[in-house]
């Protein structure tokens, strides 16, 4: 049956013919989908140079639009790390040289010019000589303080300079603070101390075995135990010994005077007690803390002497005093004696020695 063109065109128009609806259709869905596809790119292309636009206006305007992005944790270069950090920081250096002792500070010091300048600084040897000697506050000195630390735990002791051939041994007992300008001397730390206030130094001596003397130098002082042959004979074979708490004012070996041998010990006074002593004693006390807990905690024996049956010589010291105790034996009586030396003839006292010798 023959179809008319107009049925076929117009059954085309309601229904496909799929061999050639298929081909030219196809062929225009194509056509067609690649003008939506360029139509649609024109669309993202124009829709994003708007949206461009209008970020770029936002941002004139002081906004900012984020958008979504992944998480990136902050990192930070090893240039911008040590920039911020240096290992040549004074102030950590200065204070990490305060925890280091002599020997270390030298050593410090010795490893180049920018160490030395840490290691030389005055404030750094002034707190390691305060901490080392264990004293509380600082006295204004004349000396830089590297050579007050030099000089007192260098090993260096008053018959180092004089009577090398009296010495046999020495003890540091440690460093106290005189500042009252008077101290009390004594020989007998039993009971309770009686303090002389009138009459000479001899007077006060045979009347409680204790002194009284003024204008010492303010300061720190440096106490040591001395063991030295006997004064009164040059027999090398003699065994005969004296104990000395030698107390020096802590510039002393620093002076020139010292140095020269201008500056030397005159005996002030002595006492002698003629029946047998059970201990030889020594103390010095600054007498304007003389009542303080501390000071007189000293006279508690029994704290610091050791048994009944120790006969080695023991010492203590505090704040503002300090005391040696030998226990003895069976004797006919012991002589003390008590030195001091000035700066000069009409100087402080910078010198104290209270010295026990068995009779």
């Amino acid at each position: 049956m023959k179809l008319r063109s107009g049925d076929a065109e117009g059954d085309s128009r309601g229904k496909r013919i799929v061999p050639v609806g298929d081909g030219n259709g196809g062929r225009k869905r194509k056509l067609v989908q690649s003008n939506e596809q360029k139509n649609d790119l024109q669309r993202d292309e124009d829709g994003r140079a708007k949206r461009r636009i209008v970020q770029s206006s936002d941002q004139k305007n002081g906004k900012i639009l984020r958008g979504i992005h992944g998480c990136v944790s902050p990192r930070c270069s090893a240039q911008t790390y040590q920039s911020r950090f240096s290992w040549f920081e004074q102030d950590i250096w200065t204070y990490i040289s305060r925890f280091l002792d002599g020997k270390s500070l030298v050593k410090l010091g010795a490893t180049n010019k920018w160490f030395y300048k840490i290691a030389m600084e005055d404030t750094v040897w002034r707190f390691a000589c305060l901490r080392d000697l264990q004293v509380p506050q600082p006295f204004p000195v004349s000396s830089t303080w590297i050579k007050i630390y030099a000089s007192a735990f260098d090993g260096s002791h008053s018959y180092l300079f004089r009577q090398k051939e009296k010495h046999i041994d020495w003890m540091r007992i440690g460093a106290f603070v005189l500042d009252s300008r008077t101290s009390l001397l004594t020989e007998s730390l039993s009971g309770r101390l009686k303090v002389p206030r009138e009459g000479t130094i001899e007077r006060m001596l045979q009347s409680s075995g204790s002194c009284v003397i003024n204008d010492i130098k303010s300061g720190i002082w440096i106490a040591d135990l001395q063991l030295v042959r006997c004064p009164v004979c040059d027999l090398s074979t003699c065994d005969g010994t004296m104990q000395t708490l030698d107390a020096r004012h802590i510039e002393l070996f620093l002076s020139e005077g010292y140095k020269d041998g201008s500056w030397d010990y005159n005996l002030i006074g002595s006492h002698k007690l003629q029946k047998d002593a059970s201990a030889a004693c020594g103390a010095i006390f600054d007498l304007k803390h003389l009542k303080e807990s501390s000071s007189s905690g000293i006279l508690n024996l029994k704290s610091w002497t050791g048994e009944a049956d120790d006969s080695q010589p023991k010492a203590v010291i505090a704040p503002h005093a300090v005391a040696v105790h030998t226990r003895l034996q069976e004797n006919e009586g012991i002589l003390v004696k008590y030195h001091t030396m000035k700066a000069g003839t009409d100087g402080d006292i910078v010198s104290i020695r209270i010295s026990q010798q068995l009779l």
